[in-house]
């Protein structure tokens, strides 16, 4: 069994340091192929991104130290039959196996002389083996040109002369489950930071803020902002809330602590502007020693027969309960809707049992009420 050095496990560290720093994803096989040559030598170090079943079938590639090869390898490898030749990418799709294997592994050298095309390419490049690994490519959010609708990767080291051996092997083997991680930390930060950026944007359609429990703003998203602009519009917000929500806020603090509860709702604030109304409601975690605040603005309802339909009423109801707050007499009603006095008495019945109330001026009070017309 192939034995490593001391240095050659210093370098491997070094290797995957470089790895494992924080990247994009299209930087990703740049940072791995330029980190290479220290680990193991050869003249042309590559990365190719395939997919398996993939229509049309497009292989894409990096080259180091000579970008051009890389271009050279795509147009080669885009014909599928090219592609399938080679030995070890033949063994990779039969069995899934992702060990370093090299050609040498499978063609002698005359062997490898017959495969008439796929030598003479080799030879145009000046290279007369290959060893590499197989990767599988998680998928990854908005990935870039390379990766896009690829889940497979080849890594190989090339070189000029058949000369690979066990070193080599183990220390591609060593390193093919870090490759592998490493793609995978970036699959999952991609999809971390996607989830962060629809989190943000629905924190922005809701008022919320975030206080520290000395009072300090640690979070508060635009809608809270605007809110807090229009019902105390002489407040300057920069790391405390304006005065009469502050002292709410202490008031209420106060009152919860005293309580010995973890996480509880309290009485809300009420501000009022223009007939809008802003509720503010406070949770506070004690463990966190953080302060919710949830602020939500209800526009009032017109006094409409839409409106009133949405407190229950039938449409007909709706209609006489309209009428009677223009005060009008039932038999006015029953002229305007076109139907018996006794029938308007029947709906306006039906409305007293629906609102709770006795009277006619109960029935309009309670939807004025209810629409936030007026507040008791």
């Amino acid at each position: 069994m192939e034995i490593l050095s001391d240095n050659d496990w210093q370098q491997i560290l070094l290797f995957l340091r470089s790895v494992y720093a924080s990247c994009s994803i299209d930087k990703l096989p740049i940072q791995i192929l330029t980190a290479l040559p220290k680990l193991v030598g050869a003249e042309t170090f590559a990365i190719t991104s395939f997919t398996i079943r993939g229509t049309p079938f497009l292989p894409r590639m990096y080259t180091f130290p000579h970008p051009e090869v890389g271009m050279a390898a795509e147009s080669f490898t885009s014909q599928r039959q090219n592609f399938l030749t080679h030995p070890v990418s033949q063994y990779y799709f039969q069995t899934l196996d992702r060990q370093a294997l090299a050609i040498s592994d499978f063609l002698s050298e005359s062997e490898f002389q017959r495969r008439e095309a796929f030598y003479a390419f080799f030879q145009s490049l000046g290279l007369e083996d290959q060893m590499g690994i197989h990767l599988e490519i998680p998928s990854i959010a908005n990935a870039d040109q390379f990766h896009q609708g690829q889940n497979h990767s080849f890594l190989s080291i090339n070189r000029d002369r058949r000369n690979f051996n066990e070193r080599d092997r183990l220390i591609l083997n060593l390193i093919r489950p870090h490759l592998e991680q490493a793609y995978q930390n970036i699959a999952t930060l991609a999809q971390v930071q996607e989830q962060l950026i629809d989190t943000n944007q629905a924190l922005d359609q809701v008022g919320l803020i975030t206080l520290s429990i000395g009072g300090k703003i640690e979070l508060i998203t635009q809608k809270a902002a605007k809110l807090l602009d229009k019902y105390c519009p002489l407040s300057k917000l920069s790391t405390a809330l304006p005065d009469i929500l502050q002292r709410w806020v202490n008031h209420q603090l106060s009152i919860l602590i005293q309580s010995n509860e973890i996480f509880a709702p309290l009485h809300p604030l009420y501000l009022e502007h223009n007939g809008s109304r802003l509720t503010v409601t406070l949770n506070y975690h004690a463990a966190l020693e953080r302060v919710y605040l949830m602020l939500v603005e209800i526009q009032p309802h017109s006094f409409s027969l839409p409106s009133l339909e949405m407190l229950g009423l039938t449409k007909r109801e709706a209609e006489v309960l309209f009428w009677i707050a223009r005060d009008c007499t039932t038999n006015e009603i029953a002229t305007q809707l076109a139907i018996s006095h006794r029938t308007v008495k029947k709906h306006l019945e039906n409305v007293y049992h629906k609102f709770g109330v006795q009277t006619r001026l109960g029935a309009v009070m309670y939807a004025f009420q209810k629409l936030g017309i007026v507040n008791f």
